[in-house]
């Protein structure tokens, strides 16, 4: 039995061109979003960091060969404060992008799964279903899923059988009992499925009066 979350993950994203436009959306803005408050964080911290070192050299600065000491030393200091600014920067660039791709996987690869799973039944392949590998959400979701397709397959193979048994039936003899009855089990199996959800007089009529009172 084919299983829709057996492929590798990373070959499906590659192969669903939508799918793999969103994922990639997603990790990007997370990373500019994190970057931009590190961004900040470390500016104001940059900030703060040189006006307590100069408020502390304040009372220094009225003798010329402090002040002069103090130009000296702040390019070093800024150099070295920008310096440790891009090396974060980077660090939290990295940790960003790991952190995205493998919260991208978690939620991406159950959705991908019942995505490829839907799109295989609509193509006719009622025989499908998803690996339930958690008690978590998607693991229940995968469930229910799996549950209702198994249930779909019982119906289809019943309404199968029925027609089978009336070919046969028809093939070796003439008998309107047992050709009525395999189409009665035939029928039987089919209306489980509702095409159209069926509607009383009363409903009707009531909608329509709702209607009419919007």
């Amino acid at each position: 039995m084919a299983r829709s979350s057996d492929s590798n993950f990373i070959l499906s994203l590659l192969g669903d061109k939508t799918f793999q436009a969103r994922e990639i959306r997603r990790v990007v803005m997370l990373t500019f979003i994190y970057l931009a408050i590190t961004t900040v964080l470390v500016g104001v911290f940059y900030h703060r960091m040189l006006g307590t070192l100069l408020e502390g050299m304040a009372p220094l600065l009225f003798v010329s060969e402090d002040m002069a000491l103090a130009n000296e030393a702040l390019p070093t200091l800024s150099a070295v404060l920008g310096k440790w600014l891009v090396a974060m920067l980077l660090i939290n660039a990295l940790i960003t992008i790991t952190l995205s791709i493998y919260i991208t996987r978690k939620l991406g690869h159950p959705i991908l799964a019942i995505k490829r799973t839907l799109r295989e039944i609509g193509d006719g392949n009622l025989d499908v279903q998803l690996r339930a590998s958690d008690n978590r959400e998607f693991g229940e979701i995968a469930s229910e899923l799996t549950a209702a397709m198994r249930t779909v397959r019982e119906h289809v193979s019943a309404a199968k059988s029925g027609i089978s048994q009336v070919a046969d039936i028809d093939a070796t003899a003439t008998n309107a009992a047992q050709i009525n009855q395999a189409l009665s089990e035939c029928k039987k199996a089919l209306d489980y499925f509702q095409v159209e959800r069926p509607r009383d007089a009363d409903g009707d009529d009531s909608a329509a009066a709702s209607d009419q009172a919007a």
